[in-house]
């Protein structure tokens, strides 16, 4: 552990839009373990509730966009309004437990270009939060098996600021544009990586199935389109398969899982295969679509 006087501060950068109900929890969590120096910074995306109200009565720094553009344009704000060598990116649904902001700064003592943190997703009395639990979708080993470069989602991610400068942030995506942030920079050669191996984030996920499945079939869609973008560099592009193909192979799959599965754990089942189905057909068919078309991503 770094001792207190040398440890660097930090900017914690969270993009909001129309969650004030979710402000309290998620900055309670961090303002109690910042220091001197540190920003706490909540960019609301023009929300049309009370974010930016609630934020800064909790003690962030607010910044308000005129018009919405996006959590990435959001983080490139919040990013460049601060000042401190390192920056955390983490989200609204985030909570940090106790030792978060210290083991960062510990990791950032070794400059590394990039800090992943190890995030839990809670579980719920929903049908779609106890899926989401299941698949545990945020965990670092998730992330470890691409023979790709490494990447982490930025509800975790604390990035060197002269990297950040050196790609100039964020490109403004739909999705995945956390993935890209990581792999250009590694590719502008900031290969320093570091893990925070503890699990020191909770993230809350989406309380009903149909955002669950909307959400994956995105996750879907991004990875296509990153994979198109970089296989030319060296990432991995599965080849899409059909719909048809998808749902026989999914169905299968599902089945198999129900035979060993109790009764009442029944609909957690179904709901995950179909979480993987929205998924593998929006990944094909976005595929498909680019090998057709430009690539969103190319220059």
């Amino acid at each position: 552990m770094t001792d207190e006087n040398q440890a660097a501060p930090l900017a914690i950068v969270i993009p909001v839009r129309n969650a004030a109900h979710l402000l309290r929890e998620c900055l309670a969590s961090l303002s109690q373990q910042t220091r001197t120096g540190d920003s706490l910074i909540v960019v609301d995306d023009s929300s049309n509730d009370a974010t930016s109200a609630v934020a800064e009565r909790l003690g962030a720094h607010v910044i308000r966009r005129n018009a919405p553009g996006g959590p990435y344009a959001a983080r490139n704000d919040g990013w460049r309004a601060a000042s401190q060598p390192y920056v955390l990116f983490t989200d609204v649904r985030c909570i940090a437990r106790p030792g978060l902001l210290d083991r960062v700064r510990a990791a950032a003592s070794q400059n590394p270009g990039l800090i992943f943190v190890d995030i839990v997703v809670r579980s719920g009395n929903t049908l779609a939060e106890r899926v989401a639990a299941g698949r545990q979708h945020l965990r670092l080993e998730y992330y470890r098996s691409d023979s790709f470069l490494r990447f982490f989602p930025t509800a975790g991610l604390a990035v060197e600021r002269v990297a950040l400068e050196a790609v100039d942030g964020f490109r403004v995506l739909e999705s995945g544009g956390d993935a890209d942030l990581c792999w250009r920079i590694q590719l502008a050669g900031f290969r320093g990586l570091n893990e925070v191996e503890e699990p020191l984030i909770e993230w809350r996920p989406r309380s009903d199935v149909l955002s669950l499945v909307q959400q994956w079939a995105k996750y879907g869609r991004s990875n296509a389109q990153l994979r198109h973008a970089y296989g030319s560099q060296g990432a991995v592009v599965p080849p899409p398969q059909s719909t048809v193909r998808l749902s026989a192979i999914h169905l299968r799959r599902t089945l198999r899982a129900l035979r060993r599965t109790r009764f009442r754990a029944v609909p957690v089942t179904v709901v995950d295969g179909l979480v993987d189905l929205a998924q593998d057909v929006s990944y094909g068919r976005t595929l498909r679509d680019l090998r057709r078309h430009i690539d969103p991503l190319e220059p």
